[in-house]
């Protein structure tokens, strides 16, 4: 299995460019918008269920950095995945490295001028209602299962293929 490592990073990069950039040192890895990861859980959850999508042919995208995208964002629509959760300009980034080391995804990260911070991957409950999480549905858990709702979410997307 590959190694995942999942790095926040906050600071201003062009995101196209980032990307080019990005595909060029790992064609599988991902740039995504960290104001909705609830967790690094989050990101291993979605690349274990996009894995898990091409191992069975079941694959909405033709790649698994855009499968891995739509299930961080819980959609089956590229576009919506990519408004959503794909990387924007507001300066906070969460980074899905596959089969890279530490000290190679981290170096990577600075070289574009950002500064390291996984703070910005925890979840917080505005995190959470941006995934259209209830009231109703955050009153039947305990407060630290919260998140618990969002990797929920998307794994029904997996089941409603």
């Amino acid at each position: 299995m590959n190694r995942i490592l999942i790095l926040g990073a906050r600071g201003k990069i062009n995101v196209e460019d980032a990307l080019k950039k990005l595909r060029e040192f790992c064609k599988d890895c991902q740039i995504f918008d960290a104001s909705v990861i609830c967790g690094e859980q989050h990101i291993k959850a979605a690349y274990h269920h996009a894995k898990r999508a091409f191992k069975y042919g079941e694959n909405i995208s033709n790649s698994l950095s855009m499968e891995v995208l739509l299930y961080v964002a819980a959609t089956r629509q590229i576009e919506d995945a990519i408004k959503f959760a794909g990387a924007k300009n507001n300066g906070k980034y969460a980074f899905l490295f596959i089969g890279k080391k530490k000290n190679e995804a981290i170096k990577f990260v600075e070289e574009l001028g950002l500064k390291l911070d996984n703070d910005l991957l925890k979840a917080s409950l505005s995190k959470i209602k941006k995934f259209g999480i209830t009231e109703k549905e955050l009153k039947s858990v305990n407060k630290s299962k919260y998140a618990d709702l969002v990797l929920e979410k998307m794994a029904m997307l997996a089941i409603k293929k």
